[in-house]
């Protein structure tokens, strides 16, 4: 993935500014500190089972062409959260991770309209994820961005958002 680190939106966060931008390369260390810092509740929320080692995991998203990473980073460099959408044709299974002490402020949807965007720059038709039920927070932030439940697993919802270019989120 070509490291430009494009900016795509700063947000203000307890005091300090975040900043939404593309994740490159350069960014793999600090991308599997980011997800070994996780708790496990929020590693089991966001891949539906208990990952140790990231590497292999970063590595791999990292090197899909079209795939679409983006991260939210302090003022001083820490990779708070990360939004990904990796490329299978013309659809993308899509995360958003937000460390714990940021969440609820904002960070998940900077980074929702962010990997919308780029997902839409990259020709991808749709996004698709899984969502637990009772993970309400997703859940809502998904149906803001116009996602619709396409199956129900019980305690797993598979949620889809059409890109459309014209979206004014």
């Amino acid at each position: 993935m070509e490291c430009r680190k494009r900016v795509l939106e700063r947000i203000e966060v307890n005091g300090d500014v975040i900043t939404i931008r593309e994740a490159c390369d350069e960014d793999k260390d600090a991308l599997v500190r980011f997800y070994e810092s996780l708790r496990t509740e929020t590693i089991y929320t966001r891949f539906f089972t208990i990952i140790k080692y990231f590497q292999p995991y970063v590595e791999r998203i990292l090197s899909k062409s079209r795939s679409v990473i983006v991260v939210a980073e302090t003022s001083d460099g820490r990779i708070v959260g990360v939004a990904e959408a990796v490329a299978d044709d013309g659809d993308a299974e899509s995360g958003i991770a937000v460390l714990e002490a940021y969440q609820g402020k904002g960070i998940g949807k900077a980074l929702a309209r962010a990997i919308v965007r780029l997902a839409a720059e990259k020709g991808l038709k749709r996004l698709y994820g899984y969502i637990m039920t009772g993970n309400y927070r997703a859940y809502r932030l998904a149906r803001k961005f116009g996602a619709k439940v396409v199956e129900n697993y019980g305690d797993m919802l598979l949620m889809e958002i059409p890109i459309n270019l014209e979206r004014k989120d």
